[in-house]
């Protein structure tokens, strides 16, 4: 889990903006209940003299169920109003969620900052895996953009006779193609400082992120196969609109 709380503005002495912030993460957990997997809104009082309008969104991982979903919300709304409890800008995420506010409107914007990333214990073999796994995502992230409606695609990969890795890149729902693309490729362009020399990483920001390791950790919901790519072989791939 990471989060972050700031204070860009005075809005944190502001007893409407604090109250609609309240009002905002009830909010999150009332929808999420519908099993509603991504979601976003704007929470204002009905006299908006005091500009104290609350942009939020919530959006869990692809391949999980409802109630996953729910529960991790749940989770993160509560350690959000722990930790962030004076905040007018916060953000929290699990590794089958993500939860933010802001008193600035940055919905269908690319945000990449902040951004975390998360490590296994694994370590790559040989420098050669780095160039694998990025050309692997940058095939994941071509074929999120040409979908017709996708926010995010997902693979199997053969990485050698007895080894597979399983990727993942998923976008904020808002975000256009171009914004989806320029998201992911900032994440994958810090991938070999943070995440380089394991095998198992996860890189996300706001608006979007990308997963990639050696267990399937995504529900593969309908196959069809795919040619295969210089290096490697890439089964099973498909998009989910």
């Amino acid at each position: 889990m990471h989060s972050i709380c700031q204070n860009l503005t005075e809005k944190t002495n502001n007893t409407s903006y604090k109250s609609n912030v309240k009002n905002f993460l009830a909010w999150i957990i009332t929808d999420s209940t519908t099993g509603t997997l991504s979601n976003n809104n704007t929470i204002g009082s009905k006299n908006n003299s005091d500009h104290d309008d609350v942009y939020g969104f919530y959006e869990c991982r692809v391949g999980i169920t409802g109630s996953f979903c729910q529960f991790c919300i749940n989770s993160a709304v509560g350690e959000i109003a722990q930790r962030c409890p004076n905040s007018d800008s916060a953000m929290i995420w699990y590794d089958l969620c993500i939860i933010g506010y802001s008193s600035e409107n940055s919905v269908g914007k690319v945000v990449v900052e902040p951004s975390w990333n998360v490590t296994g214990t694994k370590l790559a073999k040989d420098s050669t895996e780095l160039a694998k796994v990025e050309d692997s995502m940058t095939s994941l992230i071509g074929k999120m953009s040409i979908a017709a409606t996708a926010n995010w695609a997902a693979s199997e990969f053969n990485w050698s006779d007895t080894e597979k890795r399983y990727g993942l890149v998923q976008c904020n729902r808002l975000l256009s193609k171009d914004g989806c693309r320029q998201c992911l490729e900032a994440m994958l362009d810090r991938v070999p400082r943070c995440c380089g020399t394991k095998v198992g990483w996860v890189v996300v920001c706001p608006s979007c992120g990308m997963k990639i390791d050696d267990y399937n950790f995504y529900q593969q919901q309908t196959p069809s196969p795919s040619p295969p790519n210089p290096g490697f072989e890439l089964q099973n791939d498909f998009v989910i609109a």
